[in-house]
């Protein structure tokens, strides 16, 4: 099969200009997440701890924007592989409004409702004291965020995945200033510990929200228009559009609700464990980002032909992208077996026990990161971005609430497992996902056309 890929210099092409730019993206995004929980070691474990589990807030909270802006994704690609541009438009004017609504939910609990959210967790003070003050405060940064969402995946479903990335690229060094500033004190600014972290990313925020506008109104390309007119509303639209979003945006709200799950699940091992598990996370996903790259170039080249009616080629990339996904996910596992150590040195100021229970972590996620490639692939770029939406939402669903979770729960709250096993059962949902969306995969039945 790779002497194939290497020959389909359109696919491979496609693929490097797609992908790269959101790996990189990606990279700097998950980056800033790992600056965050560097700098934090410093201020010791409860704070570790606190903003790791504070941030299963926000992580739920952009899987829904996930959700929402990939099924938006799904129709920006076909509509500009039918070339119709006003599609386009309105697809992203909806995006904006659902992401901005869903933002304002979640503003609105995190800054009144913290410390129950914490507490939701572990039943530690110091832990839900330190998560509670950085969780109000960064909770202003989620409507910023929700607009950059929309704009972005629009940007890169219609051929140019350069301007998200610059506008990650310069709020992660902005991200970076700030939180020295804040969180330490430094150059005469005041200290104050997670609380300056949220700053830092609100700042961050604001500044990539600003590169995208700026490039989307310089440019002019088919994602832009007047502001007013993206909040325009075209009824008979509007329900093409739920008809796709939905069960992506009920997939990736139940799958990321089930991954906060997760997260309650290790924290019942201990304090050590939710912070091993935090960093652990924070150097796993710094790989992951080529999953996510991969996925997201598939559904976008994938789209693409389902718009242009080439439905035998959309098959044929579908194949190619799930042999590169499982390939990388090869490669990058073993660098997490073999080097955690190496891996760990990112955070010096971890304390011996924290270190090892996230370097035996990283073990445990190297083992399933094959699989977990494959089925990113997969069910993103294959099975969504051929419009399979229905399909996809009831594989990751099942698969998440019915094994996943009941074996996690078993394994720490009756065996008592160590962090390194838990994570093994809480991810051997990822093997039945696997194996049963083989057969819908390979026989092609997952292409929809929307345009």
């Amino acid at each position: 099969m790779w002497s194939k890929i290497a020959k389909d210099k359109e696919f491979t092409s496609k693929l490097t200009k797609i992908a790269v730019p959101v790996m990189l993206q990606h990279l700097i995004t998950n980056g800033l997440n790992t600056l965050d929980t560097f700098m934090i070691t410093k201020l010791g474990t409860n704070s570790v701890a606190g903003v790791g589990l504070a941030n299963q807030a926000f992580f739920f909270f952009s899987f829904i924007l996930f959700g929402i802006n990939t099924g938006s994704s799904i129709l920006f690609a076909q509509y500009y592989g039918a070339g119709e541009e006003d599609r386009i438009k309105k697809t992203l004017g909806y995006a904006m409004k659902f992401s901005v609504l869903v933002s304002i939910i979640f503003n609105l609990f995190a800054f009144f409702k913290p410390e129950w959210f914490i507490k939701v967790f572990i039943d530690d003070s110091g832990v839900i004291n330190e998560g509670a003050k950085y969780l109000r405060l960064v909770s202003f940064s989620y409507i910023l965020t929700a607009l950059s969402f929309s704009i972005g995946f629009a940007m890169r479903s219609t051929d140019n995945p350069k301007a998200p990335f610059v506008a990650s690229f310069i709020s992660f060094f902005v991200n970076a200033f700030f939180n020295y500033c804040f969180i330490f004190g430094k150059f005469g600014m005041p200290r104050m510990g997670v609380r300056g972290a949220a700053i830092g990313t609100i700042i961050a925020r604001f500044i990539e929200f600003l590169v995208l506008i700026y490039v989307l109104k310089k440019y002019k390309g088919p994602c832009y228009d007047k502001f007013c007119n993206y909040f325009k509303c075209d009824v008979k639209f509007r329900k093409q559009f739920l008809k796709v979003i939905t069960p992506v945006v009920i997939e990736e709200s139940l799958w990321s609700l089930a991954q906060v799950v997760y997260s309650g699940i290790y924290a019942k091992i201990g304090v050590d464990a939710t912070a091993g598990i935090q960093v652990a996370q924070s150097v796993s996903n710094l790989l992951y980002v080529v999953a996510r790259g991969l996925s997201s170039a598939a559904a976008v080249i994938i789209g693409v032909k389902i718009g242009e009616g080439d439905y035998d080629r959309a098959q044929d990339i579908a194949m190619k992208s799930l042999v590169v996904g499982a390939t990388f996910g090869a490669i990058l596992g073993a660098v997490l077996i073999i080097f955690p150590s190496e891996l760990l040195k990112l955070f010096p100021d971890l304390t011996y026990d924290v270190r090892e229970l996230s370097r035996t972590a990283l073990m445990a996620m190297g083992l399933t990161y094959p699989i977990r490639m494959h089925n990113s692939v997969g069910i993103v770029g294959v099975l969504r971005g051929g419009g399979d939406v229905k399909y996809s939402m009831t594989l990751e669903t099942i698969c998440s609430w019915l094994v996943g979770i009941p074996l996690g729960m078993i394994a720490v709250g009756v065996f008592h497992v160590p962090l390194w096993a838990a994570i093994l059962f809480t991810t051997s949902d990822e093997l039945v996902k696997m194996i049963v969306s083989q057969p819908r995969m390979r026989k092609g039945l997952w292409i929809k056309n929307y345009s």
